[in-house]
């Protein structure tokens, strides 16, 4: 079976000599053929996946974090639907941001992807399907593969990707969450989940998830499981500054779905519009804004598990 890793090779930059070494064990492993092929710029990994896939590749491997996983799996589809049906995901988690390793309980150096295909496990997960104005104005639908957020995960990833550089040269998440705990206000949003009634509410985050983490390790959807067939809506609402900073731990271990301002629902299908600017971000990347609309596609992919 033909293998293609993905890289992000700005990820991989920062710990280039952990990858070479990661790169001797595939090798070595038993693929009956491997192709490497490395990014040039922001994007690229959907391209690269799609080409390894239509060249006769069915195990494509994303090696990075959260973004090159979401590029890698928009890759693979075309209008919702796999390139091929039977694609197989594998990751290798070496970005700034892995928390969908997290959830499936793989690193770098556990991972499947490491072994022979003929030795992996795989399982069927969902996969989320978004309609939203893209960051240049225009309609645009992608896929993701982890969580979605509204409001203020937009201004966590843009503050993460700008923290002070004595913190590291990766995004800091930690930093961009105390940011937007800080300094965010609750946004006016229309929500209706699987065509029910619409609901108005004030809120800080509207999370949509698959997964379970986002921010590098917060546990932002406790009960989420990536194979139901539903998302987890998760809404935090009109938290003051101070009282959104004392809360802010409960995110952190999971345990904010007891508070009295944070909703938790189930639901396939999630419009989501705002007469002002809410912004998105999917899978740890910044892509857009309000109004959008997410679907669920169950059973979507197969994907490489411990």
């Amino acid at each position: 079976m033909n293998t293609a890793f993905v890289v992000n090779s700005v990820a991989v930059g920062r710990c280039d000599g952990r990858w070479r070494q990661l790169e001797r064990t595939i090798r070595e492993a038993g693929h009956s053929r491997v192709e490497v092929r490395a990014t040039d710029a922001p994007g690229q990994a959907t391209c690269l996946a799609r080409d390894a896939v239509r060249s006769g590749c069915r195990v494509v491997v994303a090696v990075g974090g959260d973004g090159t996983v979401n590029e890698v799996v928009n890759g693979m589809f075309e209008n919702g639907v796999p390139l091929e049906h039977d694609l197989v995901l594998g990751i290798v988690p070496l970005g700034s941001g892995c928390d969908l390793a997290r959830t499936l309980g793989i690193t770098a150096e556990t991972t499947p992807a490491l072994k022979s295909p003929d030795a992996t496990r795989v399982m069927k997960i969902d996969v989320g399907k978004v309609q939203f104005i893209n960051l240049r104005g225009e309609e645009e639908t992608r896929l993701f593969i982890n969580i979605a957020d509204l409001g203020a995960g937009g201004l966590v990833v843009q503050k993460a990707s700008r923290a002070p550089r004595i913190l590291g040269r990766r995004p800091n998440y930690a930093w961009g969450i105390l940011t937007a705990a800080a300094f965010y206000r609750a946004r006016e949003v229309t929500i209706s989940i699987d065509g029910g009634s619409p609901l108005r509410l004030a809120v800080r985050n509207t999370i949509i998830a698959n997964g379970r983490y986002f921010g590098r390790g917060f546990l932002a959807a406790p009960e989420a499981r990536m194979d139901d067939g539903l998302f987890d809506i998760v809404t935090v609402g009109n938290f003051g500054t101070l009282e959104g900073l004392w809360h802010l731990p409960k995110l952190r271990t999971g345990k904010h779905l007891g508070l009295d301002k944070v909703s938790h629902s189930l639901g396939r299908r999630v419009e989501v519009t705002s007469d002002e600017e809410v912004l998105l971000e999917m899978d740890g990347d910044l892509v857009g804004r309000l109004p959008a609309t997410f679907e669920i596609i169950p059973n979507a992919i197969s994907v490489m598990v411990a």
